[in-house]
């Protein structure tokens, strides 16, 4: 018998050409193509199988690798966005220049309205605020319109502050030195001099002793109102020599200068207290007497 597969001659070959069994497979492989063709379907069969089986197949190979470095891509862009929103929201909701710089990390800078800052400017005591930037200065850059933004960087255990325009061009730059944003920190403020060469206290400077004496024979609500926070002088490291009294008031507020004498020199620590007991006080150091405050039973007017 001659096999199916070899027929020997052309006639042979004609014959099972035409078929009827070569006809019907032929047309059901032509339906098959046609169809695949316009259904997909073998395709979709194999996706449903590969979908039933997919977790149990081991995760493994460049492309399970380019997924999963893609999902933790992208998690590490979405927490990176969230952390710099809040901080973002923390910053536009600071009181005080000591907020902000407790808020900036060294791989992540800060931005603020140049009105905030002028705010929180404002609110530092004026030798203070003269040792970050002249009044001047700010109002020249705020008088020629450019100052829209202003951003926070540390660099160098310095903070480095940028006046930015609308385009975000540096229009001027300051630095606040690591002693200074150590102190701001803290709340406290300090200045390397000495109560001598600052001119707001000259006229009134008091022995230490003698200051604390008097401020211990108030009532404790008095002395809250004098020395806001006495821990950020005991912090302090050094003997308290001398206390001055600005000449100057902002608002109700007046300026203390605490000199401290430490290993590397002097420095003044700066807090404010509430003007009319300390004024109260001045007089009474000045007059060189006890307290005759009219509330020394603890009781204000």
């Amino acid at each position: 018998m001659v096999p199916w597969y070899a027929p020997p001659d052309m006639h042979t070959w004609r014959t099972r050409l035409i078929a009827p069994r070569t006809i019907v497979l032929l047309f059901a492989l032509a339906l098959v193509v046609i169809t695949e063709f316009r259904f997909d379907w073998i395709e979709r069969l194999v996706g449903d199988y590969l979908l039933t089986t997919n977790a149990y197949r081991p995760r493994s190979g460049a492309i399970w690798e380019k997924g999963r470095e893609a999902d933790s891509a992208r998690q590490a862009l979405a927490q990176h966005a969230d952390q710099r929103a809040h901080m973002q929201r923390e910053m536009r909701r600071a009181v005080s220049l000591g907020q902000v710089v407790a808020g900036i990390v060294d791989d992540k800078g800060a931005m603020i309205s140049a009105e905030h800052f002028v705010e929180l400017y404002l609110k530092l005591p004026p030798v203070l605020a003269n040792e970050i930037a002249s009044p001047y200065t700010l109002l020249s850059q705020l008088s020629s319109g450019r100052w829209q933004r202003t951003f926070f960087e540390r660099q160098d255990q310095q903070l480095q502050v940028y006046l930015l325009d609308a385009g975000n061009q540096v229009t001027y730059r300051l630095r606040l030195s690591p002693d200074l944003l150590a102190h701001i920190e803290r709340g406290e403020v300090a200045i390397r001099t000495g109560l001598d060469q600052l001119s707001d206290f000259t006229d009134h400077i008091y022995s230490a002793d003698r200051f604390f004496s008097a401020l211990d024979d108030l009532p404790e609500t008095t002395r809250r109102r004098i020395v806001a926070h006495p821990q950020d002088l005991l912090r302090a490291q050094g003997r308290i020599e001398r206390v001055g009294i600005s000449n100057r008031m902002l608002g109700d507020a007046v300026d203390l200068g605490f000199e401290v004498i430490g290993f590397d020199g002097p420095r003044v620590i700066l807090m404010q207290g509430v003007s009319d007991d300390v004024r109260r006080m001045q007089r009474t150091l000045e007059e060189g007497g006890t307290p005759g405050w009219p509330w020394s039973g603890g009781n204000r007017p």
